[in-house]
């Protein structure tokens, strides 16, 4: 009897740290839940799309491909003409078939070779016979993987519209023109989104208040699978919060401060789609891009953007003519406005800083024959900027609302025509 009674006393002693425990369980089982199907909500909309990715001094042309849980990282999956070494996959293939006897390598290899050859990136006579395993063939590559540890180094992801197809062209122009004027269920999906967001955060904050309590008293293996659990958590699903200075922009044209790729401060116009704790997403971006030229000779070798691409050739045409006739003249021969910076030979570098419009020259005394020619093309955009490299610094237009109070002789007529 008094051992029975022992027992219970006991119980009823470690009861409410068997409790605590329960409850640690079931809040790091939440923060996982959680973060498994969190996802950047401005990524979550370029998903699958078409983009060029600026890291580093690098630009990789692919579909961009989203997973959960990221940290705000993508892998970029290369189109046919980005493929890197396919021959090399389809050699890997061909080993595992005659090791294993797995048809299923069999018919994959062949698929792949059929593709390459409908696109003729092999010559068409070729069989799966005439492959060999070379190991020291480079190894196939068709993606660019970007870690959250590499967002440090991402400028941007934009998708250029000169190298949209007609069926991307007309998802824009739609999701452009219901950025201008919002449906009133796209302004109710929105609001309610962003009070569940305010109610999610608060639940985040009360679950992290008491896992801190929790990992105080419970067990130190238990406590290190909360801790892991409630930060990945943190960093990536409850930071995506409302920011009023940047909801009251959605839809509105917006000046961005650029730190952008050749490590010049930029001033960028465009309509905000999008943000996040991690990414800006502006729409209808005139993008300034670098171009670098090289002139032997008087004559024009070649010319193209300041990073090194990858996955296809941005082929944007002629943009400039050079003339001789005692002095260096600079026509701008392309459709559209560039502006010609400067060109250098070595230390020596003469400064431009002239937009031409197509067809107008520039001249320039005492310009050697062999030189770089530096000069930007503009490129309608939709751009993704991280935060860390891009902050809005404030509207480009008057709202409805406030236009009438600065613009006094404003009729009323013409305010309703504007809301």
């Amino acid at each position: 009897m008094q051992e029975s009674l022992s027992f219970s006393s006991t119980l009823q002693s470690i009861l409410p740290l068997i409790y605590l425990i329960v409850l640690g369980v079931i809040i790091s089982f939440l923060f996982s839940l959680v973060n498994m199907f969190s996802m950047d909500r401005v990524l979550k909309l370029v998903k699958g799309r078409k983009t060029f990715v600026f890291i580093g001094k690098e630009a990789h042309y692919g579909k961009l491909h989203i997973l959960p849980r990221g940290g705000g990282g993508f892998e970029i999956f290369y189109m046919k003409e980005g493929m890197k070494n396919p021959l090399s996959l389809v050699a890997f293939l061909m080993k595992n078939y005659h090791e294993t006897g797995n048809e299923r390598f069999l018919e994959k290899a062949r698929v792949i070779l059929n593709y390459l050859k409908r696109f003729e990136l092999v010559e068409d006579k070729l069989t799966e016979k005439d492959i060999r395993v070379n190991p020291w063939s480079p190894p196939s590559l068709v993606s660019r993987k970007v870690y959250s540890s590499e967002l440090n180094d991402l400028w941007m992801i934009v998708s250029f519209v000169d190298f949209m197809g007609e069926e991307e062209r007309k998802r824009r122009w739609k999701e452009l023109s219901e950025l201008y004027s919002r449906p009133f269920i796209k302004v109710a999906k929105r609001r309610t989104y962003n009070a569940l967001s305010y109610v999610k955060d608060k639940i985040a904050s009360a679950l992290t208040s008491t896992a801190g309590t929790i990992t105080t008293i419970i067990p130190p293996n238990l406590k290190k699978s909360l801790e892991e659990a409630e930060k990945k958590t943190l960093e990536s699903a409850i930071t995506q919060t409302y920011d009023p200075l940047l909801e009251n922009s959605i839809g509105r044209l917006i000046t961005v401060r650029v730190d952008d790729v050749e490590g010049e401060i930029k001033l960028y116009q465009g309509v905000l789609a999008e943000y996040s704790d991690k990414y800006l997403y502006v729409m209808d971006v005139d993008y300034r891009l670098q171009m670098i030229a090289k002139v032997s000779d008087g004559k024009l070798i070649k010319a193209e953007p300041i990073v090194q691409v990858f996955g296809r050739t941005l082929q944007l045409g002629e943009h400039v003519s050079l003339e001789w006739n005692g002095e260096l003249t600079i026509k701008n021969s392309w459709n559209r406005p560039i502006k010609v910076e400067k060109l250098a030979q070595g230390d020596q570098e003469i400064t431009i800083n002239k937009v031409l419009f197509p067809g107008e020259k520039a001249r320039v005394n005492n310009a050697p024959k062999s030189f770089t020619l530096y000069y930007e093309v503009s490129l309608e955009s939709d751009v993704v900027w991280p935060r860390k490299k891009a902050s809005v610094i404030g509207l480009g237009d008057y709202p409805p609302s406030i236009l009438g109070s600065i613009l006094k002789d404003l009729k009323i007529k013409d305010l309703k025509k504007l809301i």
